[in-house]
């Protein structure tokens, strides 16, 4: 398991601790789904036209998570094909998605978060290279 899937489930841990009751034998899952759901929107969005400037617009802070095609994107792939998957009545599902845009701001804004670990996990090598040149352009080489 990677940091980056880590810090995503700490992060959902953190949001979610005490509004929504999960239960206990499937938190692990449901953190997992999260992170898998902010991964597949990442490795998606980035292989759109104008994906990488949406992507680093949400890592470099110009958007909010809230607003960004990029959270929403994970919010719907989050609350179809992870929680079919994984089983989650709609009542969890209903309670979760809303939740999305606030993990990705705590994620987003983790001092933890190594753009090139990020692109790496998420992204395909030829996509991998333009999202780290987007990146580097945008912030004076930081993620060269």
């Amino acid at each position: 398991m990677s940091l980056l899937t880590d810090l995503i489930k700490e992060k959902a841990s953190e949001v979610l601790a005490d509004k929504i009751s999960i239960p206990e034998g499937i938190q692990e899952q449901v953190f997992g789904g999260i992170a898998d759901s902010i991964f597949g929107s990442v490795k998606e969005t980035a292989s759109k036209e104008g994906g990488i400037d949406q992507l680093v617009e949400l890592f470099t802070g110009r958007q909010e998570a809230s607003t960004s095609p990029v959270t929403q994107l994970a919010s719907n792939i989050f609350g179809s094909d992870i929680a079919k998957k994984l089983g989650l009545s709609p009542a969890i599902v209903n309670a979760i998605v809303p939740m999305i845009p606030m993990i990705i701001k705590k994620f987003t804004s983790s001092e933890k978060i190594d753009i090139n670990e990020l692109i790496s996990e998420a992204a395909s090598s030829g996509v991998a290279d333009k999202l780290k040149e987007a990146a580097g352009s945008f912030l004076g080489g930081l993620f060269k």
